[in-house]
C-alpha cells in the first residue's frame, strides 16, 4: 500500500502506472471513448500523419503522409469515424508531410488549414495548395505566439516558425516547421514537426517551457532531429517515431535512439508497431498499438540504379543535381531519376549551380 501511494504522489509517476501497450490492430483503429482524448500517430510509410480527437469531438489531422499513403489515411480516417477535419496542420511542406492532403481535401470537408508560411517550389506543394483553394477552408499561416482551444481544457500552444524564417540551414524547409505543444488537463504532447539543430537554437533563445509526457520524434528520428540538449528540455516518458521500414534514409538514427534511451522515455515506432494510438482521460494515458514490436533487419546503403538515370536528387534538401555536379549529396541520401519531370513530380527542385536553365 505504501508502495502504490508513493507511485501515486506526482504526475509523471501516475502517467507511468496508467501507461500499458495494447496490441491489436482494432483497438489502434477504434474511435475513442466518449470525453477521450485520442491521438493516433498513423503508419504511412516514410513520412509523418497524425490525428487528434478532442474530448469534444473536434478534429485536428497533423500532416499528411507522402501521396503514396493517401488512400490507405483516408481509409484509416473513415475507420476512425472521421467525418469532417476541423483543422489540418502541415507542418512544413515536404512531401512526406503533405503529399496526402490533396485526396484528403478531396474527399473530407476541412474548417482551417494551418501552414508555417514558408514557400517551397515543388508540384506537390502547388497541388496541396491548389487543393485547399478548392476546397474552402480557411487558410492560416501560423507562428509563434499563436494559441487555440480546440475543447474545454484543452490548449494549443505555438512556439515555431519564428520569423524570419532561416536560410542556408541544411534544410531551411525542416527549420521552418510549425512546432506545437497540446495541453489537454495534465498531460502535453509535443508535435515538433522536421525542425533540426538550426531551428531548434533559435526556438532555446526564446525559453519557451517545451516540457511534453509525450513527444513525437523530430525528423523521424534522425540524428539531426533529436538531441540531448532538446530531450532534456522536453523530459518526454513516451516517444513516437514515424518511419517506413527499412527506408533509405536509415531511419532513425542510432544516436537519436541512444539519446531517448538515456532519457529514460519509452519507445514506439510506426515502422515497428504500425499504427499507435495514445488515449488520455484525465491523468490517465495509454498505448496503443497495431502490432508487437520487431527487431528490423539492418538496412544497407542504397545501391545504384540498374536502369540508366540523369539527375541525382538530395533526400535531404529535396534538391535534384546532374551527375557530374560537385556539391553531390553523400551516397546514403541519393536518389536517382530518369529525368527532370520525374524528380519534379517527386517534389525535386533543380540544383541552379549545375542543372542548366534550358533543362528547367
Amino acid at each position: 500500500m505504501k508502495l502504490r501511494f508513493l507511485l501515486g504522489i506526482g504526475l509523471l509517476m501516475l502517467l507511468l502506472t496508467g501507461c500499458r501497450q495494447l496490441s491489436s490492430s482494432s483497438v489502434a483503429l477504434q474511435p475513442p471513448p466518449k470525453g477521450t482524448l485520442q491521438i493516433t500517430f498513423f503508419d504511412v510509410g516514410q513520412g509523418d500523419a497524425a490525428l487528434i480527437q478532442f474530448p469534444n469531438g473536434k478534429t485536428m489531422l497533423v500532416d499528411g503522409g507522402p501521396p503514396e499513403s493517401a488512400t490507405a489515411l483516408l481509409g484509416k480516417l473513415r475507420q476512425l469515424r472521421v467525418a469532417r477535419l476541423d483543422w489540418l496542420v502541415a507542418s512544413h511542406p515536404h512531401s512526406d508531410h503533405i503529399g496526402g492532403f490533396v485526396k484528403i481535401l478531396n474527399a473530407l470537408p476541412v474548417g482551417e488549414v494551418w501552414d508555417s508560411g514558408f514557400l517551397y517550389d515543388s508540384p506537390i506543394y502547388l497541388d496541396y495548395l491548389r487543393a485547399v483553394k478548392r476546397s474552402g477552408a480557411k487558410f492560416r499561416t501560423v507562428e509563434k505566439g499563436y494559441r487555440l482551444t480546440p475543447a474545454p481544457d484543452c490548449l494549443i500552444e505555438v512556439f515555431a516558425p519564428i520569423k524570419p524564417f532561416l536560410h542556408g540551414t541544411e534544410s531551411d524547409a525542416n527549420n521552418a516547421s510549425i512546432v506545437m505543444r497540446l495541453r489537454c488537463g495534465r498531460v502535453r504532447v509535443l508535435f515538433p514537426g522536421d525542425i533540426e539543430r538550426e531551428g531548434r537554437r533559435r526556438l532555446y533563445a526564446y525559453r519557451p517551457d517545451l516540457q511534453a509526457e509525450v513527444l513525437k520524434v523530430s525528423h523521424h528520428g534522425s540524428y539531426n532531429g533529436t538531441d540531448m540538449a532538446f530531450l532534456n528540455r522536453v523530459r518526454p516518458r513516451i516517444a513516437i517515431i514515424s518511419c517506413g521500414a527499412r527506408n533509405p534514409y536509415r531511419h532513425p538514427h542510432r544516436e537519436a535512439l541512444r539519446d531517448l534511451k538515456k532519457i529514460g522515455a519509452t519507445v514506439y515506432r510506426t515502422d515497428l508497431h504500425g499504427d499507435i494510438s495514445v488515449r488520455i482521460q484525465g491523468n490517465r494515458l495509454q498505448v496503443f498499438t497495431a502490432r508487437p514490436s520487431a527487431v528490423p533487419e539492418p538496412t544497407a546503403l542504397p545501391a545504384l540504379p540498374k536502369e540508366p538515370y540523369a539527375y541525382i536528387g538530395n533526400r535531404i534538401s529535396k534538391v535534384y543535381h546532374a551527375p557530374n555536379c560537385p556539391g553531390l549529396p553523400k551516397p546514403a541520401n541519393r536518389v536517382y531519376f530518369r529525368s527532370r519531370a520525374e524528380a519534379e513530380q517527386a517534389g525535386y527542385r533543380p540544383h541552379r549551380a549545375c542543372v542548366p536553365e534550358a533543362a528547367r
